[in-house]
Formats: structure tokens, sequence, C-alpha cells
């Protein structure tokens, strides 16, 4: 049987401590490359260099650093040192949750969604900022040895958050819902000149709904949702002949 290739990344730096504690795990179960980032790019999303010229650094051990994001990472990683689609493409260990609409932000899971688009198995993997990484490793290995026993439609990954401390067990969780506060801060600079942060010093509060990924990662479970790339609304799409009635009938 041919050896597993597994690509990973991150959006917290290739020098990033989840990306080792990533490859440790991931190497259990094939051959790991590393393609991740110079420097962090949290929060980049599925952004795309369309306009940069990109340099990848090649560290040694099948490990890169790439000036460019998450995805562009996966794409020179599978285009340019793979040269061949791989089976499985892991992204993480995120500093940090990705829980609710942080996946709308996220350049760790906007780089597992890449992954799916290139036509691997992938997952996104995030901890508790305090939470121990030797830990995560066991959790992230007890769900890797079983990563090809439940299928996903097509264009689906598994976002995967684990908790501070010991995990309970795993949970399949729903998305949740959070707010950020003190979104956009405005300061002064030296010459008194306003400048603006994005992000302030305030945490998210999460809704904790039941079944939610953030109520199952905060009840101290590892939370593991399955998200998809398709984000039309099946319940609006089933009302076609009032959708023809507004936007197609007579009235103007």
């Amino acid at each position: 049987m041919t050896e597993r290739l597994i690509l990973i990344t991150n959006d917290d730096g290739a020098w990033a401590p989840g990306l080792d504690a990533l490859a440790r795990v991931a190497s259990r179960f094939g051959r790991v490359v590393a393609v991740a980032p110079d420097r962090n790019r949290s929060a980049v999303s599925s952004a795309m260099s369309l306009n940069d010229v990109l340099r990848l650094q090649d560290l040694g051990g099948d490990r890169y650093a790439c000036s460019g994001t998450p995805v562009d990472c996966v794409l020179i990683g599978i285009r340019a040192v793979l040269k061949r689609e791989p089976d499985w493409v892991l992204s993480g260990i995120n500093h940090g949750y990705n829980l609710g609409e942080d996946v709308f932000y996220s350049g760790t899971v906007g780089a597992a969604f890449e992954g799916c688009l290139q036509g691997a198995r992938a997952a996104a993997f995030s901890i508790d900022t305090r939470g121990d990484l030797a830990v995560g490793e066991t959790w992230i290995g007890t769900f890797l040895e079983r990563f090809e026993s439940m299928n996903l439609p097509p264009n689906r990954i598994w976002n995967v958050n684990l908790p501070q401390g010991e995990p309970k067990g795993f949970r399949l969780s729903s998305q949740d819902n959070r707010k950020y506060h003190d979104m956009v801060e405005e300061r002064l600079d030296p010459r008194r000149t306003p400048y603006f942060w994005i992000g302030g010093e305030m945490g998210p509060t999460y809704s904790k709904g039941p079944g939610t990924d953030a109520e199952s990662v905060l009840s101290g479970y590892v939370s593991v949702s399955p998200l998809r790339l398709d984000l039309a609304c099946p319940e609006v799409l089933g009302r076609g002949a009032e959708f023809d009635g507004i936007f197609n009938g007579n009235a103007r």
C-alpha cells in the first residue's frame, strides 16, 4: 500500500509550536510535508495572493516557509512541492479557538477548505490559548486514527476545537454564534493623528447554544463540526414560487 501523503499548514507561522505538534502526531499516519506562512497570518480567511510574488524557503526535513497566506501555502504545497494531490490536508494546531462565525475569518479553517477544494480529505485543529499541546496531540491522534472511517459528502471539512484541560470525549457539534467587543478601536499616534486597531483587547462572547461547538468545548469536550463550502440556503431555495412572484411578476 502506498504511504499516505499529508500536507500540513497553519496561520500562526512556520515556527509555531502548534505546527510542530501537528507534524508529530500526523507523522504516525504517513509522510508529512509542512508548508506554512513565514509570519503570523491569523484572520486572513481564504485570502489568496494574486498580485504578489511568493517566496518559498526550504527549512529542511520536509518543512517550508512561504511568504503568502495559508491558502497560498496549500496551493504551493500541492502544485510546487508535492506536485500531486495529497491524501490529507491538515491545518493547525491553532493557538485559540475557531468557533461559531470565527470560521469565516480563520486562516486555519481557510487552509483546510482549500485542501478540500484541491481534492484532499481536510481538517482544521484549534486549541484553547491555555491548552496543553501534548494533551491536544493525544486527542488529535485518536481523531486521525478514525479520520477515514466517517465519510463526509463532497466539499466538507472537519473543524476540531480542543478544550483547555483533559477532554471528556468527542462531541459532534453545530456552529454557535459569537459577538466580538471593541471591534474597531480608535487611537492617536505620537503626532496626534488617529489610527484604528481592529480587534480590541476583549475576546468574544459565545451564545453557547445546546449542541454547538462553543457549548461543547467550553463544557470540556473536543468539539467536532462538519463544515461545508456550499453556503446556499435550502430553506429559501424551496420557495421558488414566492421568488418568481416577487422578482419575475409584473409588479414594478
